[in-house]
């Protein structure tokens, strides 16, 4: 059976989803479900050198067995009324393929560490070349 999903509860937990979009293919096997394929969704993401909101375009993979009762998994499982809830596979795909640093572009400039200005914006007027002073003496051995 395949099944084509165009949305679902887009909040899972502390991420929050634009969409999510995708086919499916659910298989019997035994006395499980597989449920498998491919979704596309856009998270809400943080840049971590500057700290800007952006979208993050996510391809997701999906590949889970589901027990027809609870008995045998009380997370995944099909429930009395036949529904399938996939916050909880989706929700793990999602964090598997967010990236560990999150950049808003890959050129991104960060902030100042001296005013706390988005150097993508435009230049804040402090010295990138600023020496702490306790290496201070070493620059006097460079030619």
């Amino acid at each position: 059976m395949d099944l084509a999903i165009d949305e679902i509860d887009q909040t899972l937990g502390d991420l929050k989803l634009d969409y999510v979009r995708g086919q499916l293919r659910l298989t019997r096997v035994n006395n499980r479900i597989l449920v498998k394929g491919r979704l596309q969704t856009v998270a809400d993401a943080e840049c971590v050198r500057c700290l800007t909101p952006f979208k993050l375009n996510l391809n997701l993979q999906l590949e889970e067995m589901f027990a027809l009762s609870p008995v045998g998994d009380p997370i995944y499982f099909v429930n009395d009324d036949g529904w399938l809830n996939l916050q909880a596979p989706l929700r793990e795909q999602v964090l598997l393929a967010m990236p560990i640093k999150l950049f808003c572009r890959p050129d991104c400039k960060g902030l100042c560490p001296e005013c706390g200005a988005n150097r993508n914006d435009g230049p804040c007027g402090h010295e990138d070349d600023a020496i702490d002073p306790r290496l201070a003496a070493l620059k006097s051995l460079l030619p």
